[in-house]
Order: structure tokens, then sequence, then C-alpha cells
């Protein structure tokens, strides 16, 4: 296990020709899952206090639920809270027993949100994925991160010893892929569509073509929009996007889930977006996750994918991330929410993703025998310039009735690769929730009775 961690700034700008699989599944390295299930948690030695480096275990994740609401009845569209979030120099953090403390360019000293545990976690994984480029964000559904991690290494068939850059987690590096059909998903409810509708198609396993946008005789099966989500299906969600979309409404449904705004306090972005303006297959194929040849379509940051999960998992609500707990001893209020969809829009599309972890493209992670169901959803594009990297994403939260955790993870794997998005997001979802500990700890019990929130049963 590593003993201290470099942090780098700057990271390479992935780009290039693009090679889409749609579904984010496939095998995995058993061996590799063993070996995470028990992974260490020493103490580390007093020396060592670099940002986020070597966490110690501490007794429980706290994860309070958020307060009920009474929600807004329209969207708003994103535009900056009034609340000014203290911009915080990452690179000055520093461990101090069993919290995080940062001091602040006033000389102040913020203590941090971070969970020594969740963090200490992420790292691990990141370190088990020996991926080129990866990062992991965890947060509580109100906003407060719980873990900020990233992970390069400059061999690019990865490698064991890896440099810790929480840039990774900020800041835009990769494209959405199949993330972005959930805003998809969100504008075809919002225009009409019903999730259950049927629609014919042939082909959407790792491409979009001219002939998926319209009827075709080689439609040979029918399936829902719901079924396109959960299974990743580029040629459904292509032509209900061409059929029932323009690039205006797709661009405006974006921008109405936050996904270009600035991150206070964090100095990086929810994500980038290039949405084709003509109306034709580079428009279906963005909307399906697709980057274009003339460099259209999305690009998601980590901690941009936390706050696209965590708007679903809170019924259109979008929290706005925060990593400062307190200043000089005083207790700093959450910044306020703000409506980002129509709530029953937002169930919609949530109930898409637990679907699409109970027998979908996550069900490898979380199917059949687990304890809760948990929303989510799968991406995978591969690129081959400046080096070929398979982007594994997980963006999800649980438990899906009741949201405590939200989690987004992002592996830019080589092609030998060792771990996949959404089998680190299990391990950092099972440590947060699993049943022993909240029963072991009579502080997440707690909390989690002052929970009134109508639990959605219909899943």
């Amino acid at each position: 296990m590593r003993r201290a961690h470099l942090l780098l700034a700057g990271l390479a700008t992935v780009a290039g020709a693009a090679v889409f699989m749609g579904g984010g599944g496939g095998g995995s390295d058993r061996a590799a899952e063993a070996r995470i299930v028990g992974l260490p948690l020493g103490q580390p030695p007093a020396h060592e206090i670099a940002a986020f480096a070597n966490l110690a275990q501490q007794p429980a994740v706290t994860l309070p639920s958020p307060a009920t609401r009474t929600p807004t009845p329209t969207p708003t569209p994103a535009v900056p809270a009034t609340h000014v979030e203290p911009t915080l120099d990452l690179d000055k953090i520093t461990r101090d027993g069993d919290r995080y403390i940062a001091v602040l360019g006033d000389g102040r000293t913020a203590v941090l949100t971070l969970d020594p545990e969740l963090q200490r976690l992420a790292e691990q994984l990141l370190d088990q994925s020996r991926a080129p480029r990866g990062a992991i964000v965890a947060m509580a559904p109100d906003g407060r991160i719980l873990a900020l991690a990233g992970r390069r290494t400059e061999a690019t068939k990865g490698a064991r010893e890896g440099t810790f850059d929480w840039r990774l987690a900020t800041e835009v590096w990769a494209p959405a892929a199949s993330v972005f059909k959930l805003v998809t998903a969100s504008a075809l409810v919002t225009a009409g569509v019903d999730p259950q509708d049927k629609v014919c198609y042939h082909g959407g396993i790792r491409s979009v073509t001219e002939r998926n946008l319209r009827d075709d005789k080689r439609d040979s099966r029918c399936e829902s929009l719901a079924y396109g989500v959960a299974h990743s299906n580029n040629a459904i969600l292509g032509k209900l996007a061409f059929q029932k979309l323009q690039p205006k409404s797709l661009e405006a449904e974006a921008k109405l889930l936050g996904w270009t705004n600035p991150l206070p306090g964090l100095k990086g972005i929810s994500g980038e977006l290039a949405i084709p303006p003509a109306h034709d297959l580079d428009f279906a194929k963005a909307a399906a996750g697709f980057t274009t040849g003339d460099g259209g379509g999305a690009k998601l940051s980590v901690i941009g994918g936390a706050v696209l999960a965590a708007t679903f998992a809170d019924d259109g609500e979008q929290p706005t991330p925060r990593l400062i707990a307190s200043i000089d001893g005083v207790a700093q209020p959450a910044p306020p929410r703000r409506r980002a969809i129509d709530a029953s829009v937002a169930r919609s599309v949530a109930r898409m993703m637990v679907q699409a972890c109970d027998d979908g493209s996550a069900a490898k992670s979380f199917g059949r025998g687990r304890p809760q169901r948990v929303a989510g959803k799968t991406g995978t594009l591969n690129v081959t310039e400046p080096f070929f990297m398979e982007h594994s994403w997980f963006v999800g939260f649980a438990p899906a009735a009741k949201p405590e955790i939200i989690v987004s993870v992002l592996l830019g794997n080589s092609a030998n690769w060792h771990l996949r998005g959404h089998e680190a997001a299990r391990r950092m979802i099972d440590r947060a929730t699993t049943a022993s500990r909240r029963e072991k700890d009579p502080t997440v019990i707690s909390v989690k009775r002052l929970h009134t929130k109508t639990s959605r049963n219909q899943w």
C-alpha cells in the first residue's frame, strides 16, 4: 500500500476517435474483486498528513437523509446560487486526526465534510483498478462530499503504482457515454413519451445508424424507453430522440439538469455540452451518448455525475456539492437546493435507473440477492487518442427508495482492466449502507428515523 501521494497539476485531455459500447457490463476479474473485499484499513504513520493520503478506519459512516421538503411545482433554469461557497485550495488539504482541514485564503481554518473511511476506500479501489486514469466521488443527498479521489499513472496500460490527483474528480476529462441517456430520457418524458410505450428497432448494441432513425423492415424487436435506458440500447434512444426531440430541446434539458454549471468552491465544472445543431444522425448519436467526429456530444466530470444522480434521487431537486462543514468552529449551512426538473419526470427516470440495476446493464453488481435495491446508470466509451482507454462509468444512489448515498465512478481502463465502474460503486455503496453497520451505529439509526420523506413504494 502506498504511503504518500504526490499531487499533480493538470491532466491530459482525452480526445480522438471513439468506439461505443452501450452497456458498461462485461466480465470481471474475480480475483481482483476478492482482494477488494478485505482491503486493510491500517492506521497511517503520524507524519503522513498529505492531502487525502492513507486514511485510518473510522467506527461508522454517518449519512443523514434530506429533510422533508415541499417540492416547487415547476422547474427553474440553472442560475448562480446566492450562497457563496468559499474556494478551497485542495492541494492544501491535510489530515488532522479523524478529520480533514484546510486553511482558507483569509487564514481561517475549514473542517471538511470528507468521511475518512469512504475516502480511504475510494483511494484503495482506484489503486486496485490500476487504471491509467480514474476518479470516485461519494456524496450525501444534501450535497456533502464524503469522498473525493482521483488517481493517474503515466503507464498507458495501467500500473500498480499511481499518483493521487483530485482534479480527475472535479474536472472534465472524459465523454459522458451512456450516462447522457439519463438526460435524453428526461427530455423524452417531458415531451410526453410514456416510458412503457413500445418502439420497434434493430441493433443498437454498439452503434446508431441512419436505418435506426425511422421505421425499417429490419425492426424485428419492440421494447420501451425504460428498457432502452436500463439496457443502454443505442437504437431505442437514438430513434426516440430523432422522432420526438429537437437539438435545442435536448440541450435545454441538459442545462436544466445543471450539466454546464460551475462547481462553487471546487474550481471545477459539472460537464461540457456540444449538441449537434442539425436534426440528423449526429444529433441522434449524441442523444444516445456518442461523441461525433466534429467534437459534438457531451462530456461529464465525475462530481458532475454525482450531482446528476442526486437530482433523480431527490425527485428533481438538485443539491449544491460542498466540502466545507465548518469554518473556525462555526457550522456552515447547506446551500439552497434548486428545482431542476418536474418531480414526476425525475421519478420516471429514477425507476429506469432501478431497472438498470435490477436486470439491466448493472445487474451483475446490483441484481438478485442484494439486501437493498440500487438505482444507477452505466456507460462505456472507448477512445484511441492519446492512447487506448475504455471509460467505464457508473452513477447512482442507494437505497433506491430512500437514498442515503450518491456515488459516481469513472475508470479510464486499459484493454486489460481489473475493475469496472459499477463494481467499484458497489463496494462504496456496500460500505456506506450495510445493515450491520447501521444497526451498530445509533447516530445513523436516529438520523434515519428523522427521514420522513415518503418511500418510493412503486419500485
